[in-house]
């Protein structure tokens, strides 16, 4: 007898996508709901592409192996309906019933045993078609509709368990406010640390917060070197960090200008369809209208990065929102 190539080769198949299958349906419950949403979606695919392979098996066996006409018509109804069942299974899993894993851990290879063992008659004289059709179809059709009556009673009335689930619910609630509360008061008690002698950086990650952006706008007014700092930052290329510098209450001095001009040609050195973030960058920098009309309103020169950066706008400009930020640039730089 030749050996069963495409039955190799199908099994193989078969293994590479329940590997991945599993480990999907086995993270899901590890996630945050968005992560967990991904993960089954992925493995409902995977799981989809491995039926298909399974179904491919079946038909294999059916056709070139030996399968009783009773076990042909099962596997018909039995094919589908594993499917769904693993589905269903992977959703419960993801939502807490951890036994419901057993469901697509252990009906593939089933699926996949059974149908090697038909595709193979010499296996019949040890293993007899009848006993081993029941034993194995049994088990798949076990499977497949464990699932299904599980959500069926868990649709039927219940207060004891609606009960246990709303006290759990409860509790979920309570322990995520009270993990909420307690992050609250750990970024308020670090806020409240901040003071005139805390580096301009520590008042940065307030500053676009709806909770303590004011706070810290006025915080970053009393810290006592935000000139040295500024400069500094601007100096390590920080232009978004710093995008409301001209609420700071520091002063354009030349230095200031200098290195505000060179984080900006640095800055505009990115708007090139060299580089995949051109676009991004370049909606960044427009978030800094207001310095440049602060700093060249205060007679700093910035001549040179705005040619540069209007220069390479208007190279990559593929919308009326780039063009109109080039042409601002354009005539910012006719201010005298």
């Amino acid at each position: 007898m030749r050996a069963p190539v495409a039955t190799i080769l199908l099994l193989v198949l078969a293994g590479l996508l329940y590997a991945p299958m599993m480990g999907c349906f086995i993270d899901a419950p590890n996630s945050d709901a968005f992560g967990r949403g991904l993960a089954q979606a992925y493995g409902a695919i995977l799981a989809g592409m491995l039926w298909l392979v399974l179904a491919a098996l079946l038909i294999i066996a059916a056709v070139k192996g030996r399968m009783p006409l009773w076990a042909r018509v099962g596997a018909v109804v039995l094919w589908p309906l594993s499917c769904i069942a693993v589905w269903m299974a992977a959703d419960a899993h993801a939502a807490g019933d951890r036994s419901a894993i057993w469901v697509p851990v252990l009906l593939p290879p089933l699926i996949a045993l059974y149908a090697l063992w038909a595709r193979l008659p010499a296996l019949h004289v040890t293993f007899r078609a009848g006993l081993t059709s029941i034993v194995l179809g049994g088990a798949i059709a076990f499977l497949s509709l464990a699932p299904l009556v599980a959500a069926h009673r868990a649709a039927l009335p219940d207060p004891a368990r609606d009960a246990r689930l709303a006290e759990l619910a409860k509790a979920e609630e309570e322990r995520m406010a009270k993990e909420r509360q307690a992050a609250y008061d750990r970024e308020e008690g670090q806020f409240a640390s901040l003071g005139p002698d805390s580096p301009l950086e520590a008042y940065l990650i307030y500053l676009s917060s709806m909770a303590y952006g004011e706070r810290a706008l006025a915080g970053v007014r009393q810290v006592k070197n935000r000139q040295a700092d500024a400069i500094l930052l601007l100096r390590q290329g920080r232009l978004l960090d710093l995008r409301q510098l001209w609420q700071f209450d520091v002063a354009p001095t030349v230095e200031l200008c200098q290195a505000y001009d060179a984080a900006l040609a640095a800055g505009a050195g990115k708007v090139t369809k060299a580089r995949s973030d051109y676009l991004m960058t370049a909606i960044e920098l427009e978030l800094q209208l207001p310095n440049l009309t602060w700093l060249i309103g205060n007679h700093c020169d910035l001549s040179q990065s705005l040619g540069l950066l209007e220069s390479n706008l208007r190279a990559v400009a593929d919308s009326s929102r780039v063009t109109r930020f080039a042409d601002t640039l354009a005539e910012l730089r006719q201010v005298k």
